[in-house]
């Protein structure tokens, strides 16, 4: 008898093991040992070449050919010019996924369009192409700064080469205008187009758990993302978290969340390049409610391609992927205790 009650304790607590969730690995306690802002420090120019205090992008020297909300600093103080972006019909990121150019919302402003406040003036710096960075080298900064080494010593893999990394993404060393590498974004890149649904955008493939809705009122609807207690994409919440999820954007007045698109902002925060913390404008991580993460390129969540990872730890780069990306997680599959390297 005694044998056999050993025989159920290990059993019950091989069950629990399955079912609980991972623990940690690395500094979850970050504390940023350069400027938060890294890159858009802007060369000395600071927050002003972006928000301009005084005359839009003409405060930053542009040459204004066709002024409108795109140029005036009317829209968030804004110092550069997004008109030749929105004039722009032929952006289309990764058209192999999505495969529609982008229509831009040509007389919006920061509150009524988010393609305007959330793509476009972000490309208005970083295209390269049409629109031309004002103070931008067109090479990563962590990657200037020596920050993307590492290797870690003699026999341990090198993660970066050694060719200059670009950051204009319309002219990124594979011609002008060349977005089919670039991830996909924009109306078309949304919830039900991409590895969350199944086609006809109804059903959480596989029933991992998630229930999408939308919060109107406010500054403009938004996504609100559960995820039904015991389900795996629960114990993913518990392991990492969903930041980029639930910063996906919806069109203007829609009340539909598998219309909720992709957009720069969705996957990174333009303020902080280097360190994430749940309190910080983002959604906090179940279970990790607590603490700062190493980040890198401005990525909104814990995403350190240096992270102490094993076997048992999936690294953070990883995890930020899967929030959206679940059916390669490894909750799906039903381990739900293999933890987060950070």
């Amino acid at each position: 008898m005694k044998k056999l009650a050993l025989i159920l304790v290990v059993i019950v607590m091989a069950t629990t093991l399955a079912v609980a969730q991972g623990s940690t690995a690395g500094n979850t306690a970050y504390i940023p040992t350069v400027d938060v802002f890294g890159a858009h420090l802007n060369g000395g120019r600071g927050c002003a070449a972006c928000h301009a205090p005084h005359s839009g992008a003409r405060g930053n020297g542009w040459v204004i050919k066709n002024a409108g909300p795109g140029n005036s600093g009317d829209s968030a103080l804004w110092g550069t010019d997004v008109s030749a972006i929105m004039a722009d019909a032929t952006i289309s990121f990764d058209t192999g996924d999505t495969g529609a150019n982008i229509v831009w919302p040509t007389t919006a402003t920061f509150g009524s369009d988010p393609l305007f406040k959330d793509m476009a003036t972000c490309l208005s710096c970083h295209d390269g192409n049409v629109s031309k960075g004002a103070m931008m080298t067109g090479v990563s900064w962590e990657q200037a700064q020596g920050m993307l080494d590492f290797s870690g010593g003699v026999g341990a893999p090198k993660l970066y080469g050694s060719a200059p990394i670009p950051t204009f993404l319309g002219n990124d060393g594979a011609g002008l205008g060349d977005y089919n590498n670039d991830h996909p974004a924009g109306p078309t890149a949304n919830i039900a187009a991409g590895d969350l649904v199944t086609p006809s955008g109804t059903t959480f493939t596989g029933n991992y758990g998630l229930t999408f809705t939308v919060k109107t009122g406010g500054r403009g609807n938004s996504l609100v993302v559960t995820a039904a207690p015991g389900s795996p994409y629960a114990a993913f919440l518990n392991n990492y978290g969903n930041p980029a999820l639930t910063s996906m954007v919806l069109p203007p007045g829609d009340t539909n969340p598998y219309d909720a698109y992709i957009v720069c902002t969705t996957c990174h925060n333009q303020h902080n390049m280097v360190v994430y913390a749940p309190s910080d404008r983002g959604v906090p991580i179940t279970g990790l409610t607590t603490g700062s993460y190493q980040t890198f390129f401005f990525i909104r969540g814990p995403y350190n391609p240096g992270a102490p990872y094993d076997k048992t730890h999936a690294p953070s780069t990883m995890q930020f992927c899967r929030q959206c990306h679940f059916p390669e997680s490894n909750e799906a599959y039903g381990n739900y205790n293999i933890g987060t390297a950070f």
